[in-house]
């Protein structure tokens, strides 16, 4: 049977660039691995991937669980 292992994810606040422009945000790690970056654009919170935001949500949560989902998948 399979233990299930604990997995510390880290939520830092950070600025992150879009485009050319930059924002206020927070990066999301596990260990030393950065999985993702969320922008806070005016109310809405935006998951970036090499520099464009390719989601939008009103819920910085919801930002969270989709990038923690989007890691797992690809692992």
């Amino acid at each position: 049977s399979k233990k299930d292992k604990k997995i510390e994810i880290q939520i830092v606040d950070s600025k992150v660039t879009v485009g050319k422009d930059t924002f206020d945000g927070f990066t999301l790690s596990i260990g030393k691995k950065t999985i993702g970056e969320i922008a806070d654009m005016a109310g809405q919170f935006a998951i970036i991937k090499n520099g464009n935001g390719i989601l939008f949500t009103k819920n910085l949560e919801k930002a969270v669980e989709i990038l923690i989902e989007n890691y797992n998948l690809n692992k």
